[in-house]
């Protein structure tokens, strides 16, 4: 396909500096839709560098293009052509299905394997890679039997839905039951886990259901980005989810030697240091670092302001757990006339968007601020 049949972007960085950055822009462009899951490069009109791409089909049926933006700095812009081709020597993300597991990799580099066993009481992310392959979260490991066993790496899960445990892995506790894959896909820039999932009693009554979805970015081993796109579905009557700490509707439990008992450092987007400033408190992000087998790594959940509730609390712990909680103001702020529990009613639906980025250093190496925009402040794209 010539290269006129396809549009040309340029991309604004606006007031921050853009590097590693994810972009993605809707196409409604004739051609374009002939170029999914084709092999696609943005050559760089002033420089001729040449980068990979992807296009693929979104939702609505309209092609989705993404790439990673590297060295923009702040008020700068960059104009690209798009083609067909790839760029030599990088795989992408790809997807790897094992037994009850996807196995993801980064240009061939295992990054992380998702987990989603019906014995499990949840899917979850284990291990998960960060820089010079450094495991940054915990999962399966030894002190898992005695030391809050349900805190598996990266995971989504609540503690009172409708009075029911899905936080705990206790005899009564209920399960988040993977039912389907809605899309399963990797890329040269982008792999894609989406999920059904049913929230079950004990017993295996429903209470609501969910949709996760993942997208996991080709960035080289010193940094990592993993997005959810998070719904609640009240498809089988309401839904009521109470006042509690105990939860983290994403949640993170950092690698032992990362804790913050452990000279690891929580921090967030307001400065707060360590659970004293972070614990029950409200913040656009949240950040733990701390050294792994010699090298220093850190982690930032991001809070998007379109999510309920915006900025959410945090139940961040020093002995490695972080993760938000939009319902728990009245036990967070111990004031019960700030109860924060919410009912979603049947038919109902509530949507989140998060961000997981690692990095390394602790979040003033890692530049976690400036990233932050990265995700709620995109760099603008034009289309011609």
């Amino acid at each position: 396909m010539a290269n006129q049949d396809l549009p040309t972007l340029t991309v604004n960085a606006g007031f921050h500096d853009r590097d590693g950055c994810p972009v993605s822009v809707s196409l409604e462009h004739p051609g374009v839709s002939q170029l999914h899951d084709h092999a696609v490069i943005l050559t760089d009109v002033a420089s001729g560098d040449v980068i990979s791409a992807q296009c693929y089909a979104g939702e609505d049926g309209i092609t989705t293009l993404t790439w990673i933006l590297n060295g923009l700095a702040a008020g700068d812009s960059r104009t690209y052509t798009l083609s067909e081709g790839s760029v030599a020597g990088e795989t992408g993300v790809q997807l790897k299905d094992e037994a009850e597991t996807i196995v993801v990799t980064l240009n061939d580099r295992h990054f992380t394997t998702f987990r989603y066993a019906e014995t499990q009481f949840r899917p979850y992310f284990f291990p998960v890679h960060g820089p010079n392959g450094c495991e940054v979260t915990r999962g399966e490991t030894s002190e898992i039997s005695t030391d809050h066993r349900h805190h598996r790496s990266l995971y989504v899960a609540y503690g009172e839905v409708n009075d029911v445990d899905l936080w705990g892995e206790g005899g009564n506790s209920g399960r988040v039951v993977p039912q389907n894959f809605t899309q399963k896909q990797g890329g040269t820039v982008v792999g894609r886990i989406y999920t059904e999932n049913s929230w079950q009693t004990q017993a295996g009554d429903v209470l609501m259901t969910d949709n996760q979805n993942f997208r996991i970015y080709n960035l080289p081993e010193d940094a990592a980005i993993l997005d959810l796109d998070l719904s609640f579905i009240a498809s089988a009557g309401d839904v009521h989810f109470g006042d509690t700490k105990e939860g983290g509707i994403i949640t993170i439990r950092v690698h032992p030697s990362m804790n913050a008992s452990d000279g690891g450092k929580i921090e967030n987007a307001f400065g707060g240091i360590n659970q004293p400033e972070t614990w029950g408190k409200r913040a656009n992000w949240c950040d733990y670092s701390g050294v792994v087998d010699g090298t220093h790594v850190g982690i930032a959940v991001f809070d998007h302001i379109v999510n309920p509730r915006y900025p959410t609390y945090w139940h961040v712990r020093n002995y490695g757990l972080m993760g938000t909680n939009i319902f728990g103001g009245g036990t967070f702020e111990k004031d019960p006339s700030k109860d924060g529990s919410y009912t979603l009613k049947q038919g109902e639906e509530m949507h989140f968007r998060f961000r997981v980025l690692i990095h390394a250093g602790d979040a003033t190496h890692g530049k976690v601020a400036q990233k932050y925009h990265d995700f709620i402040n995109p760099p603008a794209v034009e289309i011609s």
